[in-house]
């Protein structure tokens, strides 16, 4: 089992893995008439977001980084609401690197922890 596949690679193991789903509405939906009712013009259903999270050994990033340095992602992802794998077409944002931990002052015994959003096009 895996959680994501990005151009067909297998990602690794993220320890956190969050998605949503969001509608996307128009500039004109939301707003207040006199009776006080939302008025709700929806665009696009369902649209992903997922948020992850990776602690990897120092010597491992660099697949991870290419991995989601393009602009287009095809994405096949596990969704929670199904219980099945989806395909997406997304790109990565806040991609974010935080140094975790160095013993031994070589890369291999360093920790990063690695993590993005990525949003559904």
């Amino acid at each position: 089992m895996y959680f994501i596949k990005i151009n067909d690679a297998v990602l690794p193991t993220p320890y956190y893995y969050s998605v949503t789903s969001r509608d996307i509405e128009s500039s004109d939906s939301g707003r207040y008439d006199e009776t006080g009712v939302v008025h709700r013009n929806r665009v696009r259903h369902s649209v992903k977001t997922c948020d992850v999270k990776w602690r990897l050994p120092g010597n491992s990033l660099s697949p991870l980084n290419a991995a989601l340095g393009d602009t287009l992602l095809e994405v096949n992802m596990l969704d929670p609401a199904t219980g099945s794998y989806i395909d997406c077409e997304m790109y990565a944002e806040s991609i974010r690197s935080d140094f975790y931990q160095h013993q031994n002052r070589s890369e291999p015994s360093s920790w990063w922890e690695i993590s993005c959003r990525l949003v559904e096009y």
